[in-house]
C-alpha cells in the first residue's frame, strides 16, 4: 500500500489525525494495518461461510 492509502485507512478506521498516523514508527503503523487486514479477512470468510 502506498502512504496516502495507509493514512486514509487508519484515519477512517481509528479516527486518528494524519499527523498522529505519520508520527507512528513504520513497524507500528504496519502492525495496525495488519490488524485491519486480518479483521477484513475474517469478515470475508464468515460471510462466505454463511452463504454456503
Amino acid at each position: 500500500m502506498n502512504l496516502l492509502r495507509d493514512v486514509h485507512l487508519l484515519a477512517c478506521r481509528y479516527h486518528w489525525a494524519e499527523r498522529d498516523i505519520l508520527g507512528l514508527a513504520l513497524p507500528r503503523r504496519a502492525a495496525y494495518l495488519g490488524l485491519i487486514e486480518e479483521q477484513r479477512d475474517a469478515a470475508l470468510i464468515a460471510g462466505i461461510g454463511r452463504s454456503g
